[in-house]
């Protein structure tokens, strides 16, 4: 009943303003004849014009103007990829190793802040690619607004500068070839072990237990840490007894380490426990898995620079060993008659 009741009224009140603008025009046509005939002569005249034009048939571009509108779109976006890459991998790169590094960003968020710098480059410098593609002579299509309007055309655009930016981007991607993919991964690991270095404390006593010497180790929880000290201890010749770990809140850890030496069976001579103290110490610095990776791939650097010189060396000494003697060819001497 709302529903219709409502409906009601709308109808009744666009009745009454339907009379209204009636009423008044009669009045205007009484008072100024003229007026009115001139606006509805002057909009038949608009609507024809319009009609004439919309059934004015707009000329086909040809095979060559639409090859000249593809290769003038298409190429200003290849150097458009190909900068948009570069910028972006070189930019990221060296984010990854600077900042990256001392902020302990992760790589993912260096190619991030690499991709803005590239986007900003991009609106900077595009009016400038734009201008070079003009200045290199590039055909021109000469199409026409309502030629350039039609769909065909609009896709044959569009479909060029999506192969432009593709094309681009694949050969920015050169760029992946010039950049040391492992430097990022050593600095940031040098820094976490320069970070470590003084964060952990060793405390050995013999008089804490008897004929035992127990070591207590405090410092931040790090991966393999406990693996570390357990096999420095062995290499150093002790057997274990008890190994207690307590963690606190702060992330903080004391390992405590009950040995014996493994020859006598008692505890360690006062004037081992500074050497052994120090090797802990290297244990929780330089024994860990993050710098045997840096170190590991010190030791393949070294060992292809060693490589090549061993193959040199052994090439010189060849030659030295080897000597070749060869022969002269003979040739006879004709007498001519």
């Amino acid at each position: 009943m709302l529903f219709s009741g409502c409906i009601g009224y709308i109808l009744k009140k666009s009745n009454r303003l339907s009379r209204r603008v009636t009423s008044k025009c009669t009045a205007i046509r009484k008072r100024r004849p003229g007026m009115i005939s001139c606006f509805f002569s002057s909009s038949s005249q608009k609507i024809k014009l319009g009609a004439a034009s919309a059934t004015r048939e707009i000329p086909n571009p040809t095979r060559t103007q639409l090859r000249a509108h593809y290769i003038s779109n298409g190429l200003p976006f290849i150097g458009f990829g190909m900068m948009d890459q570069t910028v972006m991998i070189q930019a990221g790169n060296v984010i990854d190793c600077t900042i990256g590094v001392t902020f302990g960003l992760s790589t993912l968020s260096a190619a991030a802040v690499g991709g803005l710098i590239s986007n900003v480059c991009g609106i900077l410098f595009g009016g400038t690619l734009e201008s070079a593609a003009k200045a290199a002579g590039l055909p021109s299509s000469n199409l026409t607004a309502a030629q350039r309007a039609l769909p065909y055309v609009k896709i044959n655009r569009l479909f060029s500068q999506a192969l432009g930016v593709l094309l681009g981007c694949t050969l920015g991607l050169v760029n992946l070839f010039f950049i040391d993919h492992e430097k990022s991964s050593s600095l940031k690991l040098q820094q976490q072990t320069e970070d470590r270095e003084f964060a952990f404390e060793v405390e050995a006593s013999n008089e804490d237990i008897v004929d035992a010497t127990v070591f207590t180790v405090r410092g931040p929880d790090n991966d393999g840490l406990l693996a570390g000290i357990t096999a420095s201890l062995t290499m150093r010749g002790c057997s274990i007894i008890n190994i207690a770990v307590e963690q606190f809140p702060d992330g903080t850890i004391v390992d405590t380490f009950t040995v014996v030496d493994q020859k006598t069976r008692t505890a360690l001579d006062d004037n081992e426990l500074m050497d052994v103290s120090r090797e802990l110490l290297d244990a929780t610095t330089k024994d860990g898995p993050l710098f045997l990776r840096t170190q590991l791939g010190e030791i393949e650097d070294q060992n292809s620079t060693l490589k090549k010189r061993i193959e040199q060396l052994e090439e010189a000494l060849m030659k030295r060993r080897v000597t070749l003697r060869s022969s002269q060819p003979v040739r006879a001497d004709r007498n001519k008659d």
